[in-house]
């Protein structure tokens, strides 16, 4: 009997040593870098640009550096690991048995949390773009479209989908930064690591930390080596091309990043009261004319849409792993592919029935948002923790153990994501209090 923790197909061969070729292989990091940028990253960015001009403009290099090293870590392991196992949450569930279930746990939370948001965006960009319906109606057609999808469990289908998104939003974003005129000179001056000094250091800092805080937070993290394993990348034939393919997912990040930014400094810088995307599409749209507001909402589509499409698919598979951790004769029943168990599929259903938090009249989010930082950045903390020291035994990783130059970046990856779980909590409870 094969292995169950084993994928059904065999690893993919590693591209030609040439840049087309590499180019041409590129996928997992394209996949989970449109999984990151979200609603609330090009909202958060166009406010913060709005806000401080450029002057703030250097955390998101920053941010994406320390993000580059966490996830390139967690990359390391499938293709490693002695135990050849295909995944991170085997990895993470070798540390300590408990770890199995705290996942399977958290997996389960986080899809409902994470749709919960992000669907709503995908509401507000249709109806931004073609009207005619309410925007949960219209968080109903994106969610349908999510579901048509990503229900098979398809990885490849998924891949070539995004890579189309990516082409179009880089387009939509070149055209808008064109159409507002960007001052590069101040773009440039941006990456000085200036604190503006007309905010206070005290909400300029407090901004910069928060915004690499929320970077390294993020359970969106975990998603990369799923992409990776459901890609074929399980071989240390496959660490080169890993490495330049999320390379180029980061620098896709920072540029859409930028480039919101960007737009918000020129467009918004001044403005007083500007917090939504309604917002800001009216404030683009008295900048560059009719056409701004259509730049701006079919950015956020994309955005919204291949962030449900990418996490839902990776967090629908990382909780059938989790589950099969801990009830391996499930394992058993369902070997191969995790979409071959129907877990699986009731996960789909599971995240995207939240758009029902959309509805006119529904409850806050208040209840969601305690909840997300309550669980998500203590659980991260855990998982950075867990993954040192699984990095570091040789009778998991064997010879590829970790340097002491991977260990000092993983130690200050944990020291930032242990002061996002206070910020966290602190958050929550202040949420709570008022």
């Amino acid at each position: 009997m094969s292995d169950p923790a084993r994928p059904e197909a065999p690893a993919s061969a590693p591209p030609a040593a040439s840049f087309l070729g590499y180019l041409t292989a590129f996928g997992p990091g394209i996949v989970v870098a449109l999984s990151w940028v979200g609603t609330g990253d090009l909202i958060d960015n166009s406010v913060a640009g709005g806000n401080y001009g450029y002057a703030l403009l250097w955390v998101l290099p920053l941010s994406l550096v320390f993000r580059y090293v966490f996830v390139n870590a967690l990359g390391k392991y499938p293709l490693y690991n002695v135990q050849r196992d295909p995944s991170i949450v085997r990895g993470i569930a070798r540390a300590h048995p408990a770890f199995g279930w705290l996942m399977l746990v958290s997996f389960v939370i986080y899809t409902h949390i994470l749709m919960a948001f992000t669907l709503s965006g995908v509401g507000v960009a249709l109806e931004g773009l073609f009207g005619g319906l309410p925007s949960f109606w219209w968080a109903v057609v994106g969610a349908l479209s999510v579901f048509a999808v990503t229900l098979k469990g398809a990885y490849l289908l998924v891949e070539r989908i995004f890579k189309v998104i990516l082409v179009v939003m880089v387009l939509t974003f070149v055209v808008g930064m064109i159409m507002v005129g960007i001052n590069w000179g101040e773009l440039v001056k941006g990456f000085a690591f200036e604190l503006p000094a007309q905010q206070g250091l005290f909400d300029s800092g407090l901004v910069a930390s928060s915004l690499v805080l929320a970077t390294l937070g993020s359970m969106a993290n975990l998603f990369y080596p799923e992409f990776l394993r459901e890609k074929g990348w399980t071989t240390p034939a496959h660490r080169k091309v890993q490495q330049y393919d999320l390379l180029f997912g980061t620098v896709v990040v920072l540029f859409l990043g930028v480039a919101i930014w960007a737009i918000g400094a020129e467009v918004l810088f001044g403005k007083q009261g500007v917090s939504d995307a309604g917002d800001i599409a009216g404030a683009l749209g008295t900048a560059v004319g009719p056409v701004g507001p259509y730049i701006f909402y079919l950015g956020l589509l994309g955005a919204a849409w291949t962030t449900v499409a990418g996490s839902i698919f990776a967090l629908g598979k990382m909780v059938v792993e989790s589950l099969h951790v801990v009830r391996p004769h499930r394992a058993e029943r369902y070997p191969g592919a995790p979409a071959k168990d129907p877990i699986y599929r009731w996960m789909i259903v599971w995240g995207l029935v939240a758009v029902l938090w959309s509805l006119p009249g529904a409850p806050g989010f208040i209840a969601l948002v305690v909840v997300s930082h309550v669980l998500t950045s203590p659980f991260l903390l855990l998982i950075v923790i867990a993954l040192i020291v699984v990095l570091n035994r040789a009778d998991i990783m064997g010879v590829h153990r970790n340097s002491w130059k991977e260990n000092v970046g993983l130690g200050l990856v944990a020291l930032f994501v242990a002061a996002a779980a206070v910020q966290g909590i602190t958050k929550a409870i202040t949420t709570i209090a008022g």
